[in-house]
């Protein structure tokens, strides 16, 4: 039997009930990874420290659960961002094809090589695909118990503060930010030894 868009846990018609399902993954957006992790990458020059020692960080797989995220809500731009403006819709796009970009860099750097055998349909020439096949797959609830440690809330007021631009949600969750779309086309990183 297929799946329709009723199936689908993260994905269907909008509704603050996914909107939930969504925002409990994406909690877990900003992390924390220790002092000496950084070190040991060489990369504590260019990164955000923060108040307690260690550095901000988003690991990759919640990255890519959030350009999932976007890509689904690109979908719906009237209810996720209704009015937008021409330039709104242009830093979108882009939002989505960098998503887009990053998802086929994953598929193809860990390639699941596990077979999905076919079968033909009652109703259709075409075959089509038996997903029903076990896969090898993480310990979501575990996984999550260790993000759970390393979650960092961006709208602690005073956690971000960018070196040239100062506070990044001075009000906390009240803040209005500019960018709602959450994209900077052609962004470069701040050069550190002007903005330590």
């Amino acid at each position: 039997m297929t799946e329709t868009s009723k199936d689908y846990g993260l994905v269907g018609q909008p509704s603050e009930e996914l909107d939930r399902k969504w925002s409990s993954i994406m909690q877990y957006f900003y992390a924390e990874i220790p002092k000496e992790y950084m070190e040991k990458l060489g990369r504590t020059q260019e990164g955000i420290r923060l108040p307690n020692g260690n550095y901000l960080a988003n690991y990759a797989f919640i990255h890519q659960l959030h350009c999932l995220k976007r890509l689904y809500q690109s979908y719906f731009p009237d209810y996720y961002w209704p009015d937008m403006t021409e330039e709104e819709t242009e830093l979108q796009h882009e939002h989505s094809l960098h998503c887009l970009q990053m998802l086929v860099e994953q598929v193809m750097c860990k390639a699941d090589e596990t077979p999905l055998t076919m079968y033909w349909f009652n109703e259709s020439i075409l075959p089509g695909g038996n997903r029903t096949i076990a896969h090898e797959c993480v310990n979501w609830d575990r996984l999550l118990e260790g993000m759970e440690k390393n979650k960092v809330d961006p709208f602690t007021p005073g956690l971000l503060v960018h070196p040239k631009f100062g506070p990044v949600l001075p009000n906390g969750r009240q803040t209005q930010l500019d960018n709602r779309i959450g994209y900077v086309k052609h962004a470069t990183p701040l050069d550190r030894t002007q903005w330590p």
